[in-house]
C-alpha cells in the first residue's frame, strides 16, 4: 500500500526505498510496484483466506484490503472484464481442516485502522490452503455477488473505491479520474475525509466546467445551426428567386422563341413575297428590256426602211415630174408617201405647183391646206414635271447669262433658249414620250423663221442652202423625239407634214459638219431615244452647242467646236419597289465637232459637273445629285459638298442668306434622294449642338435654326432618320436647357424658332413611365443621364435610378411586346440615349407592363 501510495507517476521502475523510508528493507518486502497479474494473484489468495476467518472484525479488515486492491486492479493496464467486479472475502468454513497452520503476520497497528492509513497490513496465505465454499455463498468464479452484501458494505466498498480513485487523481493529476454524473452525486453523499472531499470538489468543479463547456458548445452549435439555417434559408430563397427568374427567363425565352418563330415565319413569307415580287420585277424588267430592244430593233429597221423608202419616193417623184409614171399606177401606200414628199417640196420651195401635172396638183390640194401652216393656239413647250419630278430649264451662268434671250421659245413638246451673239439656241429642252411616239414619215420642209423672235437673233437660211457650204441644218429637237401627242392625231400623211413644219423652224437648227451629223449626232440621238434607261417611258433631253471665245465664224457661219446632249429619266416604281422615293438616271455626253469614227457612248460620256463647267449651265440639284452619286467629285457627292458648306451659315459677307435659302430649297425638294438630303440635315444638326452654337454669331445661330425649320416633317418621321432625329432632339433640348439656365446662347429673337423646333421634334411629355437600372457607373452619372432624358419629355421618376447588379453588361430599353405605342417609344428612347452618349437598343420583354419602359444601362 505504501508503494502504491507513493507512486505518483505510476512508474513500474519506482522502488519502495524511494518513498517509503529507510526502515523498510528490500529483504523484508518486494519494492516493485505490483502489476495487474500480481494484484490478481494476491486477491485470489486473500479471498480464499476468508474461509479461515471467523471473527467479524478480522473479516471486515480483510475485506477492506480486498476492496482496496480491487480498486487498484482496475487502474492497471491489461485488466479483463472479470477484474471490474470487486473481490468478496470467502465465507468462514467452521469445519475446515488445514494441512498446516496458517501464518498471519500483521503490523503492530490495530486491525480497525483506516485502510487509507499510511500503514499497511500484510497477510500471507499459503498456497496449500484448501478453500471450501458453503452452499452458494461463493460463485463459481470465486467472486461474491453484490446481492450478498449489505448496504453498509456496499457503501463502504464504494467509499474505498472513491478514495483509491482520489489517490490516483491526486498522484497523477489526470482529469480522467474525476467523477461524473451519478457517481459524483453518490460520492458527494459519502463520509468524506480530506482527500475525498478535495476529489469530490474537483470533480464537481470539472462537472460544472464541463457543463458550461457543453452549454457553450451547445450554444455554439445552436448558433452554427441557426447560421446554417439562415444560410440555408437565404440559399433556398435565392434559389427560389433564381428558379423564378429561370422560369421567367424560360417563359421569356419561349415567348421570344415564339416571337422569333413568328417573325421568321413573317420574314419567310415577306422574303417569299419579296422574292416573288423581285422575280416579277425582274421578269417585268427583262420583258421591258426585251420590249425596248425589240422596239429599238424595229425602230432601226423602220428608220432604215424609211431611208430606203424616201430614196424610192424621191425617185418616183422625179419620174412623176417627168411624166414617166402615172400616180394611179402606184399602190395606195406609195401614193400617200409620194404626195407627202411632193407637199413637203412645195412647201419648202424646191418646186412649184405649176411645175406639176394637173392630176398631181389636184391630189396635193388636201395636203396643202392652210391649216398645216397655221400654228396651234397653245404651244405646250417643255414641261418641267414631265418625268414625275421637277426638272427646270437649265440656269445660264457666267458671261453667257447676259447673252440669253428671254423668254424661251415654246413649241410642240420642246422649248428653245436663244443666244444673241451666235444667232443660235444656247440649248433645247425636249420631252420624249416613248410609248406615244409615232413613226411618221420624214419629209422635206422649208426652214422658216419664227415670227416671235427678231430675225437678227435667228440662224440665217444661207448657212445651209449654198452648195459650197459643208454644213447641214441639224435639229436641236429631233422630229422623231417630238412626234407624239394630240397634235399628231389623225391621218399619218397630215401628221407627217405637221411634224415637218413644227421641226423646221430656223431657231431649231444649228450647223454641223456633214460627216459629224451622220457619224456622231444621229447615232447619239438614236442611242438616247432607245438605250438611255430603257425601262423609262418618259425622258427629258437637253441639247446644245459649245463655243469658245477664240472661235471665229467659218465663211460667215458660227460653227460650234463641240456639241452636247443630256438625258434624264426616272426608274419605274414596279422595278424599284418604292413609289414614295423616286430614283433617276442621268446620261451626259460631250462630242467635239471634229470627232471621227463610229459613235461610242462611253467615249464621250462625262459627269454632269464637268458638263456644267464646259457649257456654263446649271442643270439643277436633282440632276447634279443624281449624277454625283455615280460620279462623286473630290468632295464627295453634291450633298457632301453642300453639307460641307453648312459652316458658311455664320459668314458675314451676306452669302449666308443665299446659302440658307438654298439649303431650305434643297431640303424641301421631294425629288432629291432622301439619303443625300439626310447628309445635309446631319451637318445642320451637328452645327446646332450646344458647343458649336456657343461659338456662332447671333446671325449664324438664327440661320442654323431657320435651316432646320426647312426640314419637311415627313423626313423627321422616317424610321431610317431616327438617329439624326434623336440627335436633333438632343441639340434643341440642350439649347432650351441652356436658355432656361440663363445662358446667353439663345436670344429672344430665336425663342420662337426654338419652340417651333421643339414641337416638330416632339419634345413633349410622354405617356410612358421609364425606370432606370444601372451598373458600373456612379449614381451621379446615372442621374445626369436621367436629367437629359427628362429634358426630352421622358417620364423618369425622381429619384428613379436603381443600382442593380443584373444590369452589368446590358444596354437596352425594355418594353411590352405587341404594343406598338410602347415599341415606338422604346425605339425613340433608345435613340435619345444613344444621342446622349449611351448607346442602347430596344428589346421586347414579356414581363414589362403597358405604358412602362425600363432602361438597363452599364459602362
Amino acid at each position: 500500500m505504501r508503494i502504491a501510495s507513493a507512486n505518483e507517476a505510476g512508474d513500474p521502475s519506482m522502488k519502495r526505498s524511494d518513498k517509503a523510508g529507510a526502515e523498510t528493507t528490500e529483504a523484508s518486502i518486494d519494492n516493485t510496484v505490483p502489476d495487474a497479474r500480481t494484484i490478481r494473484d494476491f486477491l485470489a489468495r486473500a479471498r480464499r483466506a476468508g474461509s479461515t476467518m471467523a471473527r467479524e472484525s478480522d473479516r471486515r479488515a480483510a475485506q477492506r484490503i480486498l476492496d482496496y486492491w480491487s480498486a487498484e486492479l482496475v487502474t492497471r493496464p491489461g485488466i479483463t472484464s472479470a477484474d471490474v467486479s470487486p473481490a468478496r472475502l470467502a465465507a468462514f468454513a467452521s469445519g475446515l481442516e488445514t494441512a498446516e497452520p496458517v501464518a498471519v503476520a500483521v503490523d503492530s497497528e490495530p486491525a480497525s485502522r483506516e485502510i487509507d492509513d499510511p500503514g499497511a497490513v500484510a497477510i500471507a496465505v499459503p498456497e496449500s490452503v484448501a478453500v471450501a465454499t458453503k452452499d452458494s455463498a461463493v460463485s463459481g468464479d470465486g467472486f461474491a455477488s453484490d446481492d450478498e452484501l449489505s448496504s453498509d458494505e456496499l457503501t463502504e466498498r464504494f467509499r474505498i473505491r472513491v478514495a483509491a480513485q482520489a489517490r490516483q487523481w491526486k498522484n497523477t493529476g489526470y482529469p480522467g479520474y474525476l467523477l461524473r454524473g451519478e457517481a459524483l452525486k453518490e460520492a458527494s453523499e459519502l463520509p468524506q475525509g480530506p482527500d475525498i472531499a478535495e476529489f469530490v470538489e474537483a470533480s464537481a468543479k470539472a462537472e460544472t466546467d464541463s457543463q458550461k463547456q457543453r452549454d457553450r458548445s451547445k450554444n455554439i452549435l445552436i448558433a452554427l445551426f441557426a447560421t446554417a439555417a439562415l444560410i440555408l434559408a437565404a440559399t433556398t430563397y435565392f434559389a427560389y428567386l433564381q428558379r423564378n427568374d429561370a422560369f421567367a427567363a424560360q417563359e421569356q425565352a419561349l415567348q421570344k422563341a415564339n416571337e422569333i418563330r413568328r417573325l421568321n415565319d413573317d420574314l419567310s413569307a415577306a422574303l417569299k413575297e419579296a422574292t416573288s415580287a423581285r422575280d416579277q420585277a425582274v421578269q417585268a424588267r427583262d420583258a421591258a428590256l426585251d420590249k425596248a430592244k425589240d422596239a429599238d430593233k424595229r425602230l432601226a429597221e423602220l428608220q432604215a426602211t424609211q431611208v430606203i423608202l424616201r430614196s424610192a419616193i424621191v425617185l418616183v417623184v422625179e419620174q412623176l415630174k417627168l411624166g414617166n409614171v402615172s400616180l394611179d399606177k402606184l399602190s395606195q401606200d406609195l401614193q400617200q408617201g409620194v404626195l407627202v414628199e411632193l407637199a413637203g417640196q412645195v412647201k419648202s420651195g424646191e418646186i412649184t405647183l405649176e411645175q406639176l401635172s394637173p392630176p398631181l396638183r389636184t391630189a396635193l390640194e388636201p395636203l396643202l391646206g392652210t391649216d398645216i401652216d397655221k400654228q396651234p393656239n397653245v404651244l405646250s413647250g417643255y414641261k418641267v414635271d414631265f418625268i414625275g419630278a421637277t426638272i427646270g430649264l437649265p440656269r445660264i451662268t457666267g458671261e453667257l447669262r447676259s447673252d440669253a434671250v428671254a423668254p424661251p421659245l415654246d413649241y410642240i413638246n420642246y422649248s428653245l433658249v436663244m443666244g444673241r451673239s451666235h444667232r443660235m439656241a444656247i440649248y433645247s429642252a425636249v420631252n420624249l414620250d416613248r410609248p406615244q411616239r409615232l413613226p411618221l414619215q420624214v419629209t422635206a420642209s422649208r426652214l422658216k423663221p419664227d415670227g416671235r423672235l427678231p430675225v437678227d437673233f435667228q440662224p440665217r437660211p444661207s448657212w445651209y442652202f449654198r452648195a459650197d457650204r459643208p454644213w447641214l441644218a441639224a435639229r436641236f429637237a429631233s422630229a422623231s423625239d417630238i412626234a407624239w401627242g394630240p397634235e399628231f392625231a389623225g391621218d399619218s400623211a397630215t401628221a407627217a407634214l405637221k411634224l415637218a413644219q413644227y421641226a423646221s423652224f430656223l431657231p431649231n437648227t444649228m450647223p454641223q459638219p456633214r460627216a459629224f451629223y451622220g457619224g456622231q449626232w444621229l447615232p447619239l440621238e438614236s442611242w438616247v431615244r432607245s438605250q438611255h434607261n430603257p425601262l423609262a417611258n418618259r425622258v427629258t433631253i437637253f441639247s446644245g452647242p459649245v463655243f469658245r471665245p477664240a472661235d471665229q465664224p467659218v465663211d460667215g457661219v458660227p460653227v460650234p467646236y463641240a456639241y452636247w446632249k443630256l438625258a434624264v429619266s426616272s426608274v419605274p416604281a414596279a422595278v424599284k419597289g418604292e413609289i414614295s422615293e423616286p430614283e433617276f438616271v442621268v446620261d451626259a455626253f460631250f462630242i467635239p465637232a471634229d470627232a471621227t469614227g463610229a459613235f461610242d457612248p462611253e467615249r464621250y460620256r462625262l459627269p454632269v459637273a464637268e458638263l456644267e463647267k464646259r457649257t456654263s449651265l446649271n442643270f439643277g440639284t436633282l440632276i447634279e445629285w443624281t449624277d454625283s452619286v455615280k460620279n462623286p467629285g473630290p468632295n464627295g457627292t453634291a450633298a457632301d459638298a453642300l453639307a460641307g458648306r453648312v459652316k458658311l451659315l455664320d459668314s458675314a459677307d451676306g452669302a449666308s442668306d443665299a446659302l440658307r435659302g438654298g439649303l431650305i430649297a434643297v431640303l424641301g425638294n421631294p425629288d432629291l434622294p432622301v439619303p443625300e438630303r439626310r447628309k445635309i440635315v446631319a451637318a445642320l444638326v451637328k452645327m446646332a449642338g450646344l458647343q458649336s452654337m456657343t461659338g456662332l454669331t447671333p446671325a449664324g445661330r438664327r440661320n442654323v435654326l431657320e435651316a432646320l425649320l426647312g426640314v419637311p416633317a415627313d423626313l423627321w418621321s422616317r424610321p431610317d432618320w431616327l438617329p439624326v432625329f434623336a440627335a436633333a432632339r438632343r441639340a434643341v433640348a440642350d439649347l432650351d436647357t441652356s436658355a432656361a439656365d440663363g445662358q446667353a446662347i439663345i436670344g429672344d429673337q430665336d425663342r420662337a424658332a426654338l419652340n417651333t423646333l421643339k414641337d416638330r421634334l416632339h419634345i413633349q411629355q410622354r405617356p410612358q413611365t421609364a425606370y432606370v437600372q444601372f451598373a458600373g457607373m456612379t449614381r451621379e452619372d446615372a442621374q445626369a443621364l436621367s436629367a437629359k432624358m427628362r429634358a426630352l419629355g421622358w417620364g423618369i421618376p425622381t429619384p428613379g435610378e436603381e443600382r442593380v447588379a443584373a444590369a452589368a453588361g446590358k444596354n437596352e430599353v425594355r418594353y411590352k411586346p405587341d404594343n406598338d405605342a410602347d415599341r415606338s417609344a422604346a425605339e425613340l428612347l433608345a435613340a435619345d440615349l444613344t444621342a446622349a452618349g449611351q448607346p442602347v437598343t430596344a428589346r421586347a420583354v414579356p414581363v414589362i407592363g403597358a405604358n412602362t419602359l425600363e432602361i438597363w444601362i452599364s459602362i
